[in-house]
């Protein structure tokens, strides 16, 4: 039997174990199997297969390899939406991956999860550096944040470079920014103050930063009473899909019919939560390859579709982001 075989197979006890001494009960025998060396799984991420002891196995089962796993770790400190770290909508323990981060990986890492808890955060105001500043290198009582990285300092009240011994004026930019919000009828994140722009399908918006509001009032989600869908997103959603799907060459009639009943499709499932199968879609691929519509990246080989919103993800997006 092939050490593959073993390690997918229950192991039972032998006669043999009477004369050695105290049998092993059928757990410890397993557990001896998997850890083997010679034991390889594949990694679900890169599919490449490694021995068991060096790879990470997540609260939901999945397998990763120690690269991919610190990847997505790393990843996440670049990408709000990827934060916590998850595979199938667990939280995957830090304590899983720090033996394989480098101590100044694990510092970043720590680093972001202080500005991701951070309600009112201030960046260094050197539009080259950019620096997040945590809160104990906020000077209190003087609203002056100094950068780790470059030293210099800023004002938390508006976000610019700190003026000694003088009022914080008004922000120009900042107010700017909210003046053309309002005129485009985007809408300001309650938690983070992103500002965020709905381009079809429902109401219901959910922030980088992980905040779920409504995107007619910004109010908390399911703490309002707008109604949970705008008919002309969800027909504008509905043309969106049609037209990534078909092609250039579909007769306007056939595309009117199928917007139509897609129209109803998607006012059933507009609040889908994506937990049916999704369908790998991997022909008829545009030049450019498939677009992840979570993550905007590019890939040519396959994209998955969700059965019931028909929004199409990647891989990483719909393991570790939905």
């Amino acid at each position: 039997m092939s050490d593959n075989h073993a390690a997918n197979s229950v192991i039972e006890s032998s006669d043999d174990e009477k004369e050695a001494g105290p049998s092993i009960i059928n757990k410890e025998l397993q557990s001896d199997v998997m850890n083997r060396p010679s034991v390889e799984f594949q990694c679900c991420a890169c599919t490449d297969r490694f021995s068991c002891a060096s790879m990470v196995t997540t609260p939901c089962g999945h397998r990763y390899c120690a690269e991919c796993i610190k990847s997505l770790f790393m990843r996440s400190t670049r990408d709000e939406g990827l934060y916590p770290p998850k595979c199938c909508r667990e939280q995957i323990p830090l304590a899983l991956v720090a033996k394989h981060m480098h101590t100044d990986e694990f510092a970043a890492f720590e680093l972001a999860s202080v500005e991701y808890a951070t309600r009112n955060r201030t960046y260094c105001s050197n539009y080259a550096c950019a620096t997040f500043i945590a809160p104990y290198n906020i000077e209190l009582g003087t609203e002056r944040a100094t950068c780790p990285k470059c030293s210099t300092d800023t004002c938390v009240i508006c976000n610019n470079r700190y003026h000694y011994g003088t009022d914080c004026p008004d922000d120009h930019a900042l107010r700017q920014t909210r003046d053309l919000a309002r005129e485009m009828g985007w809408q300001t994140c309650f938690a983070c103050d992103r500002v965020v722009q709905l381009r079809s399908g429902c109401n219901h918006m959910t922030c980088p930063c992980s905040a779920e509001f409504c995107y007619a009032c910004g109010v908390r989600w399911k703490e309002c009473t707008c109604e949970t869908a705008d008919p002309n997103r969800i027909e504008e959603r509905a043309e969106e899909i049609v037209d990534r799907d078909a092609g250039p060459n579909l007769l306007p009639a056939e595309r009117i019919r199928r917007v139509y009943g897609l129209v109803a499709e998607l006012q059933e499932n507009h609040e889908c939560e994506h937990s049916q199968k999704f369908q790998r879609i991997d022909d008829g691929a545009p030049r450019r390859g498939f677009r992840c519509e979570m993550c905007d990246a590019r890939h040519h080989k396959y994209i998955l579709q969700c059965r019931r919103c028909y929004v199409n993800v990647c891989e990483d997006c719909r393991r570790n982001r939905i």
